[in-house]
């Protein structure tokens, strides 16, 4: 077990005992499935020791994750990770949620498609390629009809290609996701905090839309105001 390894499982531990307590009355635990807690047995073991044990202490465990929903629950599926494991799931970045035993959407964060296209032109006026362009709508990702980009998605079956991102307005829009050169994100991240009040941001790397680019990455996604969460 590594120092990070060792480090989570004292955390939990030290959880399980303010909840023998009695004194706390909900507890969300909230995990990115890519890494930020790795679901291992032996984590497994303590989440349900602490559930069976606690009587007066709500527990949920919470899967976010820069994902679709729809792309996470086919991740857990071919990684053989039990549904059932979570309480919800939070995807695109916290523009949608499910609840798992449900089955339920709670809420979706609908993206204005007016501000999508200004970062769409903008994008490509810079110098952006329309086959690094995805968006998604809470279930499926839409992208740029070309080989490579159907090679890096040929194990999911949640994508809609398209020949150009013109006349969106039949699609739920929960995030706006460019790839390109770090300048070329950087001025879309500029531009976005510029001219978009709703805006919020996202920035990675990625290797989309082929295995051996490097490429950088942004996630935009509407921005979640108190008492406006969908």
């Amino acid at each position: 077990m590594d120092s990070k390894d060792y480090k989570m499982m004292k955390f939990f531990r030290q959880l399980e005992k303010v909840i023998n307590t009695g004194k706390v009355k909900n507890i969300g635990i909230i995990t990115d499935k890519d890494g930020t807690i790795m679901i291992n047995e032996e984590l497994k073991d303590i989440l349900e020791e602490i559930r069976t044990k606690s009587t007066e202490t709500n527990i949920h465990i919470i899967a976010n994750t820069g994902r679709t929903v729809a792309d996470m629950l086919e991740c857990l599926k071919r990684e053989k990770i039990p549904l059932h494991y979570f309480d919800y799931i939070i995807g695109d970045n916290g523009a949608t949620c499910l609840d798992v035993k449900k089955k339920q959407e709670l809420f979706k964060n609908n993206m204005n498609v007016d501000d999508i296209k200004k970062v769409i032109e903008e994008f490509l006026a810079i110098g952006g390629k329309i086959s690094n362009i995805r968006i998604t709508d809470g279930e499926h990702i839409y992208a740029y009809d070309l080989e490579a980009v159907r090679e890096y998605y040929k194990k999911s079956n949640n994508v809609i290609y398209r020949d150009n991102f013109d006349g969106l307005e039949d699609i739920d829009i929960t995030k706006l996701t460019l790839a390109g050169t770090h300048d070329q994100i950087t001025r879309i991240k500029r531009f976005i905090e510029q001219n978009i009040k709703r805006g919020k941001t996202h920035l990675g790397q990625t290797s989309f839309p082929q295995k051996q680019d490097n490429n950088y990455r942004i996630d935009f996604t509407r921005r979640t105001y108190k008492g406006n969460c969908c």
